[in-house]
């Protein structure tokens, strides 16, 4: 195991130049008890959430932007812009939703029902490039408003899943729904404003609907350097850090007006394969890649031992986990590897990943063990358009890049399941026709129960047939400043920061 750096005085000394930098680059004067301090790794090239259920975008809407419904503390759906849950006619092809009346967006225009309607037609328009897309195709026919204060939504074929994505996808005002630089909504705080590449200023809105928020400004200051996020919450300088890498941690240890939260979210290391060529349709070939993976050696080189060593798709934050789901080992079996390998010639394999140290730190982990077995691999790292080109036009080996689901499918991971339907628009050339059954259902069925049971048997036989076989399930790792009330790890279970609900410690904040 990599030991994590030692933070000698010197060492940190050296930091405090880039802490006064990162001050300086906030976009408002930290002013303590009434301003919320956020400090974020990176901010988003397209603000516009109803493109992206990515945290660096979905951060910064969540004190912005609202859903039809929101997570009760056991993650079941709850009204929140919705006035109450959606009648369904027994046909499972139209879903009725009343709207809360009263609510107003940030300029003052009353929420209606024209502003969902143009939320949901976005976001199943193909060309508006949302990755929501995936969820809407094949089972959106249309939505209209009956009156402003009702929704119809029409399917093309039951889609009880439907229930999730509303709970997920944010409303924004009709005339914000092809905005890329900035956002409109009806949450508790109103974005005022983006400096590129520095951060982003909000200021209360006292036109809210629900409870009055407990700061009158929310700031986010984008910190790209892990270490340097850190150091600016142990000074003071942030409130809350995102995305703390484990070899930060050390500094700090022992602050006791510091607490760091490691909570499994539903963050994915998306590993699987082109099943439909070679040479991974050949399931030896395959399950040679599988035992040849050096989980552990990921789990303690590029996490720190913080992560949960993986098997198949499904992680240990999502619907359908399996902890007992043992198929390939720890470390690498390279006899068993070489044995399902005899008979192949050459075996070889293009890897393609995602643009970004954590993701090479951990390619190079995985082709140091696959090497051993005797399988070469050429390592192949695009940015992060080009990577998705890739991935949906099916343009690859074996394709890997870190996945967060939770602001697009709370508890579970539907998108990364899509490649194993044989006729899904991601196909990844699978063939199984118990998992496309399985995986139909899991779309259509509205029992929840149900729906576990399905997911836990798709995700058992995906990797049992190696197709999907992340290395790692890493964790969400976030600090706070005890001066904040406690950050809440059922929200952040599901990649939720519950920014909004934050309030000063002493003022109902515990």
């Amino acid at each position: 195991m990599n030991p994590p750096p030692s933070w000698t005085r010197r060492r940190f000394l050296g930091l405090l130049p880039a802490v006064s930098l990162a001050a300086a680059c906030s976009t408002g004067a930290p002013t303590g008890g009434d301003t919320l301090r956020i400090g974020v790794a990176a901010g988003p090239s397209n603000l516009n959430p109803l493109d992206s259920g990515s945290e660096v975008t979905r951060w910064i809407a969540e004190p912005v932007m609202e859903t039809l419904y929101d997570y009760d503390a056991r993650l079941a759906p709850v009204p929140l812009l919705a006035a109450a849950a959606p009648t369904v006619s027994g046909d499972g092809l139209t879903w009725t939703i009343p709207l809360k009346q009263g609510v107003t967006f940030h300029n003052g225009d009353p929420f209606t029902a024209e502003h969902v309607v143009a939320s949901l037609d976005h976001v199943a328009a193909f060309a508006s490039g949302s990755e929501w897309v995936v969820y809407f195709l094949g089972y959106y026919s249309g939505a209209r408003a009956v009156d402003p204060h009702t929704v119809e939504i029409k399917l093309k074929r039951p889609y009880g899943l439907l229930h999730s994505h509303l709970t997920n996808l944010p409303i924004t005002h009709k005339a914000f729904a092809d905005r890329k630089d900035t956002m409109m909504g009806t949450g508790p705080y109103k974005l005022e404003k983006v400096s590129a590449g520095l951060g982003y200023s909000m200021a209360a809105y006292h036109g809210y609907h629900g409870p009055k928020p407990a700061y009158a400004r929310m700031e986010f200051t984008i910190i790209p350097d892990g270490s340097t996020r850190a150091v600016n919450l142990r000074a003071g300088n942030v409130d809350i850090v995102t995305e703390l890498p484990v070899a930060a941690l050390t500094l700090l240890t022992g602050q006791p007006q510091v607490t760091v939260h490691r909570v499994d979210a539903p963050i994915d290391i998306l590993t699987y394969v082109k099943v439909g060529d070679p040479p991974f349709d050949d399931v030896n070939f395959r399950r040679a890649v599988a035992y040849a993976s050096d989980r552990q050696g990921v789990n303690e080189k590029v996490f720190g031992g913080a992560a949960v060593l993986g098997q198949g798709p499904i992680g240990p934050a999502e619907r359908g986990y399996d902890p007992g789901l043992r198929v390939f080992p720890a470390q690498p079996d390279l006899a068993r590897a070489r044995e399902l390998l005899r008979g192949i010639r050459s075996p070889s394999f293009t890897l393609t990943i995602s643009a970004g140290q954590v993701m090479e730190d951990i390619a190079q982990v995985l082709m140091q063990g696959w090497a051993q077995a005797g399988i070469a691999v050429k390592l192949e790292v695009l940015q992060g358009g080009p990577w998705a080109q890739r991935w949906i036009s099916g343009a690859y080996q074996m394709t890997m890049n870190r996945f967060s689901s939770g602001f697009t499918s709370g508890d579970a991971n539907y998108l990364a399941l899509s490649p194993a339907q044989s006729k899904g628009v991601l196909s990844c050339g699978y063939e199984n026709a118990a998992v496309d059954t399985a995986l139909d259902r899991v779309w259509a069925t509205t029992d929840q129960a149900e729906r576990d049971v399905l997911l836990k048997q798709v995700n058992a036989a995906l990797t049992e047939d190696a197709v999907m076989f992340p290395p790692v399930y890493p964790k969400i790792i976030v600090g706070q400043r005890t001066s904040v009330s406690p950050l809440d790890p059922g929200r952040m279970r599901i990649s939720r920061l519950g920014t909004p609900s934050l309030r000063p410690r002493g003022n109902g904040g515990g």
